[in-house]
């Protein structure tokens, strides 16, 4: 449940007893000083962590109120080293912020992992026999392509294991033909994790496939949390990847 926060625009001051009620009620100006602090907002995103977006305006969510006015800060991404911020920004007291070169950098997003740009089949990277580790969903919607060459007929296993603040995913194994660049038949596929995820021994996502001798298999792995970019409070999803 989300708290309604009044705007002040929206109350009148009412004299009782005495007084003219024109000259208590508000002015514009005076309204527009008192409103001056509250921060406007389209989601939550545009709010700092412990706050959401209602009817405009952050105010506090669910759980301890927070300090007075502390909803009405612009919303930051936390950091302990510069690898944690986007390109263009700076680890600065724990915030990244932009580094002042232009253009201007949105130091609320997340930065990409060491396998960028693999969001498509013909940018993928290359399993090359040994766990990829530290992949990322650093964007909504991440995609991340792995082709893999398969030497003998099996049953091939793509798993994604230690999985880190709170990835969502679905996996598609296709056939592929390298030298078109063109993906095959599906022939594997999953979209959820190898048991109900109430134990960690359970956060592993498993998806099998037949394969052939001398062939080659383009994995998909695509982030399905529906997760806007830039939410500074929601640390960088992240799993690591094996096949055998």
């Amino acid at each position: 449940m989300k708290m309604l926060r009044w705007s002040t625009a929206a109350l009148a001051l009412f004299v009782v007893g005495c007084g003219n009620v024109e000259e208590a009620t508000l002015e514009p100006e005076a309204m527009a000083t008192q409103e001056a602090g509250l921060r406007a907002c389209s989601t939550s995103l545009d709010c700092v962590s412990g706050c959401n977006c209602s009817g405009g305006l952050c105010a506090p969510a669910i759980g301890p109120t927070p300090p007075a006015g502390y909803c009405d800060q612009a919303p930051v991404r936390a950091c302990t080293t510069g690898s944690d911020c986007a390109s263009g920004c700076n680890c600065v007291g724990n915030v990244c912020v932009d580094s002042g070169f232009s253009p201007p950098a949105n130091c609320l997003l997340a930065p990409p992992d060491s396998y960028e740009s693999d969001n498509t089949h013909t940018t993928a990277s290359s399993y090359m026999g040994t766990p990829q580790l530290n992949h990322s969903f650093h964007r909504q919607n991440d995609v991340d392509w792995v082709l893999v060459a398969t030497p003998i007929n099996q049953v091939m296993t793509v798993e994604t294991y230690n999985l880190r603040n709170g990835p969502w995913m679905s996996i598609d194994i296709y056939a592929y033909n390298y030298a078109t660049r063109t993906l095959g038949t599906l022939v594997g596929s999953t979209s959820s994790t190898i048991c109900a995820p109430i134990t960690p021994s359970c956060l592993i996502y498993r998806a099998t496939a037949n394969v052939v001798a001398n062939g080659v298999y383009a994995v998909k792995i695509t982030d399905t949390r529906g997760q806007p970019a830039g939410d500074d409070y929601t640390p960088t999803a992240k799993y690591d990847l094996k096949m055998y």
